[in-house]
């Protein structure tokens, strides 16, 4: 089923602000949701729209943003967002990093207690449009076994990288440090189907097919050792570095009844700081050409994913069945049109 990416659109805004969001933000969080359907994200798209309408209606997600600034040093901040809807906190967070960067040549946000943000490409993608260099890192609540154990303790932290071309989308890193996002183990529930053996472990610590075991055992973390250490790293950065939780005490990223405690972080960096602009696309372009020629199927970081967005664009957002069940779910409770129908 193909649907319009501007009706979903609507579709969520209006959803969102049927339960308090104010118009403006709910538009903003619609466009972050439903970026993660158009790039082919759908774990992270309006398959997660039941999960924020319950988590505003129990009162763990705040509906109205609130960031109160905790610290700020020359180009460096951080929030207390107090819940409020991790979308809308992201996209106001990223748009001040920049902004500091423009003054200062680097510009650091980081965010204490908001809830889920969507993708974090969005976030970095924002920052390379505006001609910086972008990065984002996120907690979330435990699922990621560490390399050697069984048991989940690391959250499978979300990291993007992105960085501006002179022409076409920017170079976009946009990944989970576990071996697949915890949100591809809930969709494969969610539409009744396995998962790959080497996604994850279950209670008994044996590798397993069964989304639901893994939910309750533990993801693996992707590259062994290697990519166990960028989790860790990343575990630090977004918890102990700005005083949000980690580790087993993160909450609320899974289940949004329950108020999230993670960390976020954005940064902007401000290419003139470092190099000659033209020369920095002149550089960039050689290399591109070069990886570009190794081989017929090379593809750059994020390529994949815009050439998705665009074709969604023209032709409309392919859905898969459990992110339409989500969709005639909220349209249902909330008495909205169902534009999948």
């Amino acid at each position: 089923m193909k649907i319009p990416p501007e009706d979903l659109m609507d579709f969520v805004s209006e959803a969102l602000h049927s339960v308090g969001v104010p118009r403006k933000d709910a538009r903003t969080a619609a466009e972050v949701i439903v970026e993660g359907d158009l790039r082919g994200f759908h774990s992270h798209g309006v398959l997660r729209l039941p999960g924020y309408i319950e988590g505003i209606e129990k009162g763990a997600i705040r509906p109205e943003l609130r960031m109160e600034e905790i610290s700020r040093k020359s180009s460096v901040v951080l929030y207390d967002a107090y819940h409020s809807l991790g979308h809308v906190v992201g996209y106001r967070a990223t748009l001040e990093a920049v902004e500091l960067a423009r003054k200062h040549g680097s510009g650091v946000v980081a965010v204490r207690n908001a809830s889920h943000y969507g993708i974090a490409g969005y976030y970095t993608t924002l920052v390379a449009e505006r001609g910086f260099i972008g990065f984002t890192a996120c907690g979330t609540e435990p699922a990621v076994a560490p390399y050697g154990g069984s048991q989940p303790v690391l959250g499978t932290n979300p990291v993007s990288i992105a960085f501006p071309r002179r022409d076409g989308p920017p170079i976009i890193v946009d990944m989970a440090t576990s071996v697949v996002a915890r949100g591809k183990i809930l969709q494969a529930l969610r539409e009744g189907r396995e998962i790959p053996q080497d996604w994850a472990v279950g209670p008994d610590g044996e590798p397993t097919t069964d989304p639901e075991e893994a939910l309750a055992g533990a993801l693996l973390p992707f590259g062994g050792h290697k990519g166990y250490a960028l989790c860790l790293a990343l575990e630090v950065l977004t918890g102990p570095v700005v005083g949000a939780a980690a580790g087993k005490d993160v909450q609320g990223t899974t289940d949004p009844t329950v108020p999230c405690n993670k960390g976020d972080v954005f940064v902007a960096l401000d290419l003139s700081a470092l190099v000659d602009e033209h020369e920095y696309y002149d550089r960039l372009e050689k290399l591109v050409s070069q990886v570009k020629s190794a081989g017929d199927d090379v593809l750059l970081p994020g390529e994949l994913e815009f050439r998705r967005r665009e074709r969604a664009l023209r032709e409309g957002i392919e859905l898969p069945e459990g992110s339409v069940r989500a969709v005639r779910e909220v349209a249902e409770k909330l008495g909205l049109e169902d534009p999948t129908r």
